[in-house]
């Protein structure tokens, strides 16, 4: 089996004296597309704010390699991106032009790089019109979009989204979707932290949390196909619904992700 990107072993942490986790442990493997779901106070933004730093956890951690500690926190942010909930706290240039220079410059790129950058993923994101703006002019779905495109500006090995994509309109969500799984064929290791499943149809992988403990994880098709999310009480993706009602009638024998295929299933 390929070595873990992300590696937790033996991991506790509490929060105002409140256990969070007690011996958690996770692999997360490379160029695989994690989401993470869980409902409110299972841990699941705990554990991204201790992967990236944010929280000291005892514990045996190492990112990309290098142990999570503050020696390697440097290197370890070069390769590691992240989002999170709020788009307007990742600006910090006037514009959104300073806003993706912002990172490239901390890592010495030269000013032709730094042009040539910010044009190819101003077009990869649609963002082209909007590069002389301030965050103010934006609407909620640009912030987003540049909040994601600075994260990935300097091709990490790792993006964290932690209920980061829930205010882009459905375009800009299909258009995200898109280059993210372009990223990961070509590399990079997603990681979603959400509580809107429908955002986990694009992951490979799910895993489940609850008070702190991973209480399913498999392949997406392995965590659908069993009926325990749905009794824990989460809303299931309509598609996972319908194949679920569709099974029990044997008009189909596993759980679709796509409505044109299980259109093409019951009508061919």
């Amino acid at each position: 089996m390929e070595k873990s990107i992300i590696k937790v072993k033996s991991m506790s942490f509490s929060y105002n004296n409140q256990p969070v986790f007690n011996n958690f442990d996770l692999d997360i493997y490379p160029k695989t597309f994690v989401s993470i779901i869980g409902r409110n106070g299972s841990g699941k933004s705990t554990l991204a704010k201790i992967l990236i730093g944010l929280y000291e956890a005892y514990g045996y951690i190492t990112i990309d390699g290098y142990l999570l500690n503050n020696f390697y926190l440097k290197k370890i942010r070069r390769s590691f991106s992240v989002c999170f909930d709020n788009a307007d706290d990742h600006f910090i240039g006037e514009t959104v032009r300073d806003d993706l220079a912002f990172t490239l410059e901390n890592l010495e790129y030269s000013p032709d790089e730094i042009k040539n950058a910010i044009s190819s993923i101003a077009k990869k994101f649609k963002i082209e019109n909007i590069l002389d703006k301030g965050p103010e002019s934006l609407n909620n779905s640009e912030k987003e979009k540049v909040a994601l495109a600075s994260s990935l500006i300097h091709n990490p090995k790792i993006l964290l989204l932690d209920e980061m994509i829930h205010k882009l309109n459905q375009t800009d969500k299909k258009l995200v979707f898109k280059i993210l799984k372009e990223y990961q064929e070509e590399g990079l290791t997603i990681i979603l932290i959400t509580h809107n499943l429908e955002d986990t149809l694009f992951s490979d992988r799910i895993i489940v949390l609850e008070q702190g403990k991973i209480i399913m994880d498999g392949p997406k098709e392995e965590v659908y196909a069993d009926d325990k999310l749905e009794k824990l009480g989460f809303n299931l993706p309509f598609i996972v619904k319908l194949s679920h009602n569709l099974k029990l009638y044997n008009l189909i024998d596993k759980i679709y992700f796509d409505e044109k295929e299980i259109s093409d299933k019951l009508w061919n």
